[in-house]
């Protein structure tokens, strides 16, 4: 076997760099990340030149997390950075940090505190303060994704570099000044959907931030955006923020990106869903809301496919987790990475057996429908799933795909 061939193996087999080194490298990126997100930053509201709290929640604390906490912790799920295989898992944090971020000054937190302090959301106005403070969040966390995926892009490709030209150098005997290696390995394939991703939430993020702020300062109606409230009447034991993703296509067989704000808001004896959006998806978005508030199941639901096929910041409340079997748990975490649905999709299991019950037992229903939710609580999570890496590889193929045309 020749020296390029058997390079050209490590780099296949991912064996070219040192599973230490590869430690050391995600260790240093996760930890700067952090330092970053507890870091103070300047104000996200306008003009204020004054440096934010370092942990502005973006979901209330005492109001609602608090409220689906077991001993004042919850449970929520995140890219496993510490582990060398591509995984998710369910970690714990404390409601002090849960959905947090340096967003506001000490005098524009204020803003927020009215409905903090009532522990409720009664007015379209604090809906509309709770869905801004969730666009913010988003901005500030996602500048601060896209700044870590570029720098760990950087030094992985550097630290290739550097094995590639060690080995070779080892191999002829002989000094070597540059090497560069053209190569997109499954992780450089991962994180360059993230950077892409990333910056095409950024553009929707900040272009609807600007609207949302209009309307906060009456400097414009709320015909700028589209935003629907619905108030249930229990408490859901988990809570959410964040922008979910569909493509469509439309009846002139363009293909179009929907982007939604989803906040869901658990109170003591009640949970608040903001639907918000651009007024260009109008149509779409309330047309979808008003299917989802046509039964409690469906709301249900919906929740579930936000938390699925939306966004991955949401917390919940450890019991509900902790009472699930080990093979489900498994394959929901999984299921994140394969999954190529849209919230505009029910996930086809079901994440809240004993509401899904309660529901069926409660509200009448159409015997279709009925079986179909059915079908979902006797969902079989032994079913294989695509193999994470392949899933990555076919996303990253797929995206190049539909940029080139």
């Amino acid at each position: 076997m020749d020296i390029f061939t058997e390079l050209d193996e490590k780099l296949f087999n991912d064996s070219l760099i040192d599973l230490n080194i590869r430690k050391k490298l995600k260790f240093d990126s996760k930890n700067e990340f952090y330092q970053s997100v507890k870091s103070k930053k300047k104000c996200m509201f306008p003009n204020c030149e004054s440096k934010s709290i370092k942990r502005s929640h973006t979901i209330p604390k005492s109001g609602s997390l608090k409220l689906i906490s077991d001993d004042s912790h919850l449970l929520y799920p995140h890219l496993d950075e510490d582990s060398d295989e591509l995984r998710m898992v369910m970690d714990r944090i404390g409601i002090g940090d849960a959905s947090t971020f340096p967003g506001f000054c000490k005098k524009h937190e204020m803003i927020f505190s009215e409905f903090e302090q009532k522990k409720e959301i009664d007015s379209i106005e604090q809906a509309k303060l709770q869905a801004y403070r969730s666009i913010c969040r988003e901005i500030v966390i996602d500048k601060l994704h896209l700044d870590k995926v570029r720098i760990a892009i950087y030094k992985y490709k550097n630290e290739r570099n550097k094995q590639y030209r060690l080995v070779l150098e080892n191999k002829i005997s002989k000094k070597i000044e540059k090497v560069k290696v053209e190569y997109d390995d499954y992780r450089i394939k991962f994180a360059k959907i993230a950077q892409s991703k990333l910056t095409e939430k950024l553009e929707f993020s900040s272009k609807i931030h600007k609207k949302f702020l209009e309307i906060i300062k009456n400097e414009q109606t709320q015909e700028n955006v589209v935003m629907n409230v619905v108030n249930i009447d229990m408490k859901f034991p988990v809570a959410l923020s964040g922008v979910g993703y569909a493509n469509i296509t439309d009846n002139k067989k363009n293909n179009r990106e929907i982007k939604m704000i989803l906040n869901v808001i658990p109170f003591k004896s009640s949970t608040v869903l903001i639907f918000a959006g651009d007024i260009i998806d109008k149509d779409i978005l309330e047309n979808h809301y008003d299917y989802v508030v046509q039964h409690p199941l469906f709301i249900l639901n919906f929740i579930e496919s936000f938390m699925m096929h939306g966004t991955d910041h949401w917390f919940i409340q450890p019991k509900i987790w902790n009472e699930m079997d080990g093979i489900k748990q498994k394959y929901i975490l999984d299921y994140f990475f394969v999954t190529e649905n849209s919230f505009l999709e029910d996930v086809n299991f079901s994440i809240f057996d004993d509401i899904r019950k309660e529901f069926l037992e409660s509200f009448p229903i159409p015997e279709k429908i009925k079986e179909i939710e059915i079908e979902k609580l006797n969902f079989n999570f032994n079913n294989t799933q695509k193999p994470l890496t392949t899933s990555i590889i076919e996303k990253y193929n797929n995206f190049h795909l539909k940029n080139d045309i």
